[in-house]
């Protein structure tokens, strides 16, 4: 349920008090109906606050200062399902699990779940020590699995890795032709 949580405040689609009542709904066993907008909106922000994003959370926070995601719990809904079920086998949605349950599960699941191999390639710095080969791949996952939110945050052009990228099975003229329409769709 937690999940739904943090696809329903993200949800551009829903009204503030559609996502408040729905992010209420995924949180609390209660019945809320009664409560006034305001009290609600209290209440899921002392929840935000006390359970969800704790101590714990702001240490770690403050101490992987990177700045860098390493996943979102939206995008990666699938992949953390997948890897509660393959190593717990847990159906999130069926089985309802506190939030610091949760989170020390999520932090638990090991690198033979797919969630955490995504993970690692996100994190994984490319870097000259590494063979030409495994430079490719890395930067292959990473485009594949890159957060989605990470690229719209920019202005929308490509990096040179990712350039290279998607003009590397390319011969000659269908590399200037792919660099033409790049340009044209403004991504360089």
């Amino acid at each position: 349920m937690v999940l739904l949580y943090f696809k329903a405040i993200r949800d551009e689609g829903l009204t503030i008090p559609e996502r408040v009542e729905v992010s209420l709904k995924a949180l609390v066993l209660d019945d809320t109906s009664k409560l006034r907008f305001e009290d609600k909106g209290q209440l899921l922000s002392e929840i935000f606050n006390t359970k969800i994003n704790n101590d714990r959370d702001r240490i770690r926070t403050k101490v992987l200062k990177s700045g860098k995601r390493s996943f979102d719990f939206d995008e990666d809904e699938s992949l953390i399902k997948a890897g509660f079920q393959q190593q717990y086998g847990i159906d999130l949605d069926r089985d309802s699990l506190s939030w610091e349950r949760f989170t020390t599960m999520l932090d638990g699941l090991n690198e033979d779940t797919q969630f955490k191999k995504v993970v690692s390639f996100r994190l994984t710095k490319v870097s000259d020590d590494m063979d030409a080969d495994t430079q490719t791949y890395l930067k292959q996952m990473k485009l594949i699995y890159g957060l989605k939110q990470a690229h719209t945050d920019g202005d929308g052009k490509l990096t040179p890795d990712e350039l290279s990228i998607e003009l590397a099975n390319l011969d000659m003229p269908h590399k200037a032709l792919r660099m033409k329409e790049l340009r044209e769709q403004g991504k360089i």
